[in-house]
């Protein structure tokens, strides 16, 4: 009787599995879907297009060059015949 068991029983774990990936698909695909839903990836890539390519390309969150169109808060940019060395003459803010 045990037998007739185990022979019956063979293809369990594989179900488990397949089910067990498909849960975990299930719940990657909703959370995607909540994702876009709610414009999270576009508020999370924000600072990366913004705030830090303006530290990494000219050393101020809110520097802007000429590829921006006006050079404002650049610490390398002549105004009024002045150069500013990163420095900003309205106190950071």
């Amino acid at each position: 009787m045990v037998r007739s068991l185990h022979k019956n029983e063979r293809g369990q774990a594989t179900i488990e599995y397949v089910l067990l990936l498909l849960i975990v698909v299930g719940g990657y695909s909703m959370i995607l879907k909540w994702v876009n839903q709610l414009g999270l990836a576009d508020l999370l890539a924000a600072p990366l297009t913004t705030t830090y390519a303006s530290v990494y390309k000219y050393g101020h969150p809110k520097a802007k060059g000429f590829d921006e169109g006006t050079p404002e808060n650049h610490p390398r940019i002549l105004i009024n015949g002045t150069t500013r060395m990163f420095i900003n003459p309205r106190g950071g803010n």
